[in-house]
């Protein structure tokens, strides 16, 4: 069975069509036949296995070594982070022993500008042969092109609140079978995705503007997985992240769960005292998961006049309250910076285009105040 994974039904043929043309393939060496590809997407509410004509869910629980090959299509949100590492290691327990999975990589400037995985990013996590010897994790294919497979060492786990979902709804599984339950997962799937998305363009907000400093953190929100996604990153220094939540059973979940692994310091704060978050002085704030944003980036304003700021939803920059404050976008499709004078460039035409129409658009957008 090969499999191709997809944003959404929007992309399917953009990225079928990247593999099976002769551009980036040219020995035929991993391209695909069309016929033979099973689309995923991130975006289904189907969480049923894999089946032709039928597009399910790319994080239906499958079995290990029951997969021959995984593509992953141009428009699958895969940034270069904890996360990401974590899943593609996770699809490499899903593969057979003699598969793989091929995915797109960029040239190395454009991979750190869009947060996006190069040859040398996966190297680094991946490789598990030393020097000449043993079966590499890692193998180059051909332009813009690389493949996984299983080496001489499997990959070590990295710290992520993916690895948590992955483990829980297991265990949730085997429990709802044995007591006969069926427990519908959309939301905790569409959770996971959005932790991705928004901890990958946070991440890259704290590399461009605290490069090499370590940070206090805080996150308001209803999504503590998003906090704690941050609290364990490594590519970026955090000493302490505030967590002010009021989703308790998630937070004491994830908490539980990192408590015995090595991670920086978290601290719980209720929404209602966010009045508190002033004496830990911190760097960044990001309000993302809330119905009432607005509101609460006024009380951050007036709060903590000195931190930076991440916010999600439609802004009004031209009001007094945000006079005081540098003001720019975040792309939410790529982790990157949009600037209305620099075309931001995709492997995706389709996705290219969205990206650079981010700045013009109505909907809720990602905004980075920094005090001037």
């Amino acid at each position: 069975m090969e499999l191709i994974f997809h944003k959404s039904e929007k992309y399917i043929e953009e990225d079928i069509f990247y593999y099976i043309s002769d551009q980036r393939d040219k020995h035929s060496m991993i391209k695909p036949k069309k016929e033979d590809l099973i689309s995923m997407t991130v975006e289904s509410e189907n969480l049923s296995g894999p089946k032709e004509k039928q597009i399910s869910n790319v994080l239906y629980p499958f079995k290990k070594n029951s997969i021959d090959k995984i593509y992953i299509g141009l428009s699958f949100p895969l940034f270069s982070n904890n996360w990401a590492a974590s899943y593609l290691r996770y699809l490499l327990k899903i593969i057979k022993t003699d598969g793989a999975i091929i995915l797109p990589v960029y040239p190395e400037e454009q991979a750190n500008e869009k947060g996006m995985w190069s040859r040398s990013f996966l190297e680094n996590i991946f490789t598990s042969r030393t020097g000449w010897t043993g079966r590499n994790n890692v193998w180059a294919e051909n332009d813009g092109v690389m493949s996984m497979r299983i080496g001489k060492k499997f990959p070590d786990k990295i710290n992520s609140t993916l690895n948590f979902y992955l483990e829980e709804i297991g265990n949730k599984n085997f429990r709802n079978d044995l007591e006969s339950k069926k427990i519908d997962y959309v939301d905790t799937v569409k959770n996971i995705w959005l932790t991705s998305k928004f901890s990958s363009i946070i991440e890259k907000i704290i590399q461009d503007n605290f490069s090499g400093k370590h940070i206090t953190y805080c996150d308001l929100g209803n999504n503590p997985s998003l906090p704690f996604e941050i609290n364990v990153s490594s590519y970026i220094k955090v000493k302490k992240t505030i967590i002010a939540t009021n989703n308790d059973d998630a937070f004491l979940d994830l908490n539980n769960y990192f408590s015995y692994r090595k991670s920086p310091e978290t601290e719980r704060l209720d929404i209602a005292d966010i009045k508190n978050i002033a004496s830990h002085n911190p760097d960044i704030i990001s309000t993302v998961f809330n119905s009432d944003n607005l509101k609460l980036l006024n009380n951050i304003i007036e709060i903590c006049p000195k931190a930076a700021i991440v916010f999600y939803g439609k802004l009004d920059i031209s009001k007094e309250i945000y006079g005081n404050y540098n003001i720019c976008n975040y792309s939410s499709i790529v982790a990157t910076k949009l600037n209305s004078g620099k075309t931001i460039n995709h492997y995706s035409d389709i996705i290219e285009e969205e990206i650079n129409k981010e700045e013009e658009c109505d909907d809720n957008k990602i905004y980075l105040l920094i005090p001037k």
